[in-house]
C-alpha cells in the first residue's frame, strides 16, 4: 500500500470518527428495554386490578310500590340521642350506666334490632363511639346516625315512643 492510500484511508477514518463522535457513543436513545418494562408493568397491573376490588355490601331501602297507600303511622323506632349532659332513648333519660340493660330491655324481643343514634355536635365522638359499643353489645345489629338535615326534613321530631 503507498502513501496516498494510506493518507486517504486515515482521512476517510478521520471524518467517520469526528462525525460519529470520538467516543463512539450513539445519540438515540435505546428504547426496547423501556417498553418490555412497561409492557410487563401493564400486563401486572392487569392481572392484579381484579383481585384488588374491594367494596361494602349495603342494603338499599326499596321505594314502595306506587300503588301502595303511605304508611302515615309511626314506626316503633329506636333513637338514641346524646346531648351535652343527658343520654335518652326516645326521649327517655337514662343514664350511661343503665343504658346497656336499658337496650337489653328494648331489644330482646325485637326482630328488628336496628336503632338511630342522634348527637348533637357539643358530645365528644368518643363518648359517641362509647354509647354506640354499648348498644352492640346489648344486641344491636344495625345502627344508623341521624343528621340535623334529616330531623328538619321529617318535621323536627325523631323516636316514637317505644
Amino acid at each position: 500500500m503507498d502513501i496516498r492510500t494510506r493518507r486517504r484511508r486515515w482521512a476517510e477514518d478521520e471524518a467517520h470518527s469526528a462525525h460519529i463522535g470520538s467516543s463512539g457513543a450513539m445519540g438515540d436513545i435505546n428504547v426496547t428495554p423501556f417498553i418490555d418494562v412497561l409492557l410487563v408493568l401493564l400486563i401486572i397491573f392487569m392481572v392484579v386490578t381484579p383481585l384488588a376490588q374491594k367494596g361494602l355490601d349495603i342494603s338499599l331501602p326499596q321505594p314502595p310500590p306506587p300503588n301502595q297507600p303511605k304508611d302515615t303511622s309511626p314506626r316503633n323506632q329506636v333513637v338514641l340521642s346524646l346531648e351535652e349532659g343527658a343520654i335518652t332513648i326516645n326521649k327517655n333519660p337514662v343514664g350511661l350506666p343503665e343504658l346497656s340493660q336499658r337496650l337489653r330491655d328494648i331489644f330482646q324481643a325485637r326482630s328488628d334490632k336496628t336503632m338511630f343514634v342522634k348527637a348533637s355536635g357539643d358530645v365528644l365522638y368518643g363518648r359517641v363511639v362509647q354509647a354506640m359499643d354499648i348498644a352492640r353489645g346489648a344486641g344491636v345489629e344495625r345502627i344508623g346516625i341521624i343528621s340535623d338535615s334529616m330531623v328538619d326534613q321529617a318535621g323536627g321530631t325523631v323516636g316514637a315512643q317505644p
